[in-house]
């Protein structure tokens, strides 16, 4: 190996700091990034899922790791992948679903709200779509009938966090995703 010239030492010793000032900040940066996947547990909120990656926008969960998720009484774990939350179910299969309460939707009269796209939608607990997503916004069904809009749209969130829907049309549907009368109100 040829002898370094006391230029060239000189450049080393500069570079050497430099290099390793750049691998801190990268190793830091990458710390800082959140992981791909987190499951939601009861007892300590999010947790970093290992086994678990993102895939066209969904969690792909490997399955060595599925039996192990905290499934819920409809037999659903909560995971937070893609900057939304998703249900998994014990096979994998899984679904976005709408943030509510700082969490995933519950699942209402056995339909939960989910999204396809820019669309909300409704899903069984097996996460089977009860019919087409053609919403903009919907909510919860209660007594087996659900308002939902078209053409609304998000609001200015306030202080606390919570964004309202504004606009649009608004309307309500049966479980079947039929449109029916308003119900009267008590």
């Amino acid at each position: 190996m040829p002898a370094r010239t006391p230029a060239a030492r000189r450049r080393g010793r500069h570079a050497r700091p430099l290099l390793l000032a750049a691998g801190l900040a990268w190793a830091g940066t990458a710390l800082a990034q959140a992981p791909a996947c987190q499951v939601l547990t009861d007892e300590h909120g999010l947790w970093a899922l290992p086994g678990c990656e993102v895939v066209d926008g969904a969690p792909r969960i490997a399955a060595s790791v599925l039996p192990d998720l905290p499934y819920d009484a409809d037999g659903l774990a909560a995971v937070y992948a893609a900057g939304s939350f998703h249900y998994v179910t014990r096979t994998g299969r899984s679904q976005a679903v709408l943030t509510w309460d700082s969490g995933p939707d519950y699942v209402e009269e056995g339909l939960l709200r989910g999204r396809i796209g820019p669309r909300v939608g409704y899903f069984t607990a097996a996460l089977e779509q009860a019919f087409p997503a053609t919403f903009d916004f919907a909510w919860p069904f209660a007594d087996g009938i659900a308002q939902v809009c078209n053409g609304c749209r998000p609001g200015t969130p306030d202080g606390e966090g919570h964004t309202p829907v504004e606009g649009g049309h608004w309307f309500h549907i049966n479980r079947q995703g039929i449109r029916v009368p308003e119900p009267p109100t008590p």
